[in-house]
């Protein structure tokens, strides 16, 4: 998938809206940790993932599509896994 700047900022609003606290006031670049700069532990994580379900309409489980957020440190771990999750998805979507 190639590099998208529209995409990577929905990648960001989606991290944004899922950040609590004092963490708001946070700016938000491809290089923001998402533990220790976010405050995001896993439950934060996995509620990450069914909103990024949700705005793409997909559900990665029936797509056999497993992701482990453990390796997702900075925002742009999350936006790589995004995209390698939509190019899997695009078969199934396409159907």
């Amino acid at each position: 998938m190639p590099l998208d700047s529209h995409f990577d900022q929905q990648i960001i609003d989606l991290v944004a809206s899922g950040v609590s606290g004092k963490f708001k006031k946070v700016k938000i670049t491809g290089a923001t940790n998402l533990q220790k700069e976010l405050g995001m532990d896993s439950i934060g994580m996995l509620a990450l993932v069914f909103r990024f379900e949700e705005l793409f309409g997909i559900d990665m489980v029936q797509m056999g599509v497993d992701v482990n957020i453990a390796k997702l440190k900075t925002v742009n771990d999350l936006i790589q896994a995004a995209r390698d999750v939509l190019t899997k998805a695009q078969p199934t979507v396409a159907q």
